[in-house]
């Protein structure tokens, strides 16, 4: 069970909050285990996240001035949305309300959100024991507190718990959550309702804390003895108390914001883009009409007289109406409307350029993905070359992670202080999943050099520290192949710095038509 430790919240706090609040958990219910929770919130997920409350918020942006005609095309009063950005103070839950609907409305809006989220990746990671460089270390301890921190990091699942966690923070700028750990299960991350949420400062290691609007268990008093701890203990000092806003424990409290300068301050990443991505999904949708509209055909049959006279008809009626009910029966397809005119045979089409259309959608598209970032992997023929892709990635890299990275790290380190008596300290490097290869290069050279790289180089490559030591413990000291298996002659094997012929050259030292030459591989033909 994780130790209480005392939290020291900002003075700054947006709310009066009771930091010396201790927790009390009571014995009469059992405290649920972290595949419990997890399970539980897959099964709940739909009503905790509150898409339908989304949904119906947004319709509150519809234009009810505009022709409904189309029940396809979203009518949007963009001046509503415009006053929204304008005060985005008062708007925080009407701009959450829009980002969720564009979330799971718009595919570029996911796909940007997502794009950024999965750019942390918490395997480049160095662990870290302690250390007193004026003081024997006793390798017996030092091993014993590697042991036991290896062991949980091991069970944490942290870049799929903490990429959830991230994606919500694209989404909404803040996540607030609960940490579930049990022993031999690993660790799940509890999303909590925004609407009852508030920063309430920071933690000694910098990390955000957050407060939780307990009113929130009048409503949905059955989660109590879901939830279990911490929430009872907070519950029932907020009955002692009154106080409503009470404090997550840092052993459990997981908060990420991504505008990290400012803290009272709530809004959406990509706010600027949400006039654009209204106005691409109107644009599709009113190409979709435009495209089935092209199929249909109206027909009609005039009915000639041979006179001035209005009833001296040159076909019977009767029987001219029979042979048009046996066409439309028989002969129309289901996209073509007929009807019956006095006079010729006839037909409308609804003709429309098709092509003009897409190539307005294609545009705008293009348009927000490099406002927004993303186009180099979003959309690939934005990239002139190779170094411009890479570049570009970089970019887009620095943006996502040099915010979430610095954050996670304190919040898996307080937790893991919580759950081990003497932790390791676990270092995540400020590199993405797109700089991996480039770093894991220069991690190679160091090993090369002597420095102490050598589990985090495997850990590039996929395999945590505890299977690294284990598989070179098998391999070494059990089969011992090391002696019985020669490696391959490589550049890395073989001694001296001499190289023959012509080197390659680095990227960032060739020309525009180099790259090209180079990424078509022109000088191998």
């Amino acid at each position: 069970m994780p130790r209480p430790k005392k939290v020291d919240a900002n003075s700054n706090a947006p709310a009066k909050i009771n930091n010396s609040q201790k927790k009390t958990t009571s014995s009469t219910l059992k405290q649920p285990t972290a595949n419990e929770m997890r399970e539980w919130y897959e099964k709940n997920k739909s009503r905790l996240e509150r898409y339908e409350d989304a949904t119906s918020a947004i319709t509150s942006l519809r234009d009810i001035q505009k022709s409904k005609t189309y029940t396809t095309i979203s009518n949007y009063s963009k001046e509503d949305v415009k006053d929204y950005i304008k005060n985005i103070s008062s708007s925080e839950a009407s701009l959450r309300s829009l980002s969720r609907y564009l979330y799971y409305r718009s595919e570029i809006y996911y796909r940007l959100c997502k794009y950024y989220a999965n750019q942390i990746d918490l395997s480049i990671r160095n662990i870290v024991p302690p250390f007193i460089i004026s003081d024997n270390n006793d390798v017996k301890s030092t091993l014993k507190k590697y042991q036991e921190t290896v062991d949980v990091v091991d069970t944490l699942g942290l870049n799929y718990e903490f990429r959830k966690a991230a994606s919500i923070t694209l989404r909404e700028d803040a996540f607030y959550g609960c940490a579930y750990y049990t022993e031999g299960q690993g660790m799940f991350i509890l999303p909590l309702d925004p609407s009852y949420m508030r920063i309430a400062g920071v933690f000694p290691d910098g990390s955000f804390a957050c407060a939780m609007d307990m009113s929130y268990f009048k409503r949905n008093s059955e989660l109590l003895e879901y939830w279990g701890e911490p929430f009872n203990s907070m519950w029932n000092t907020y009955q002692s108390t009154n106080e409503k806003y009470q404090l997550i424990p840092e052993e459990y409290n997981v908060c990420i914001k991504f505008r990290s300068e400012d803290w009272e301050t709530i809004v959406p990443v990509l706010t600027p883009i949400f006039l654009s991505l209204i106005d691409l999904m109107d644009a599709s949708d009113y190409q979709a009409v435009q495209q089935a509209a092209n199929i249909y055909k109206l027909v009609w049959l005039e009915m000639k007289t041979m006179g001035n006279d209005v009833d001296d008809w040159a076909v019977n009626p009767d029987i001219m109406i029979q042979y048009f009910n046996r066409m439309l029966e028989e002969a129309l397809p289901p996209y073509i409307s007929a009807a019956i005119v006095p006079g010729e045979l006839h037909e409308i089409s609804f003709p429309d350029d098709a092509t003009g259309d897409v190539t307005k959608v294609e545009k705008a598209t293009k348009e927000i993905l490099n406002t927004a970032g993303g186009a180099q992997i979003l959309n690939l023929n934005s990239a002139s070359n190779s170094t411009a892709f890479k570049y570009g990635v970089l970019a887009d890299s620095t943006f996502s992670i040099s915010t979430l990275i610095p954050q996670i790290q304190a919040i898996v380190n307080r937790l893991l202080s919580t759950w081990i008596s003497e932790p390791c300290k676990v270092k995540f490097f400020d590199v993405s999943i797109y700089q991996k290869d480039d770093f894991k290069k220069s991690i190679l050279e160091s090993c090369q050099n002597g420095l102490p790289n050598k589990i985090l180089y495997n850990t590039l490559n996929g395999v945590s520290e505890k299977d690294t030591l284990a598989m070179n413990f098998l391999e070494e000291d059990c089969l011992n192949l090391g002696e019985r298996l020669k490696p391959f002659s490589t550049s890395y094997t073989q001694s001296g710095d001499n190289q023959g012929g012509g080197q390659e050259k680095d990227q960032s030292d060739l020309s525009d038509e180099g790259l090209k030459t180079k990424d078509q591989d022109k000088n191998n033909k």
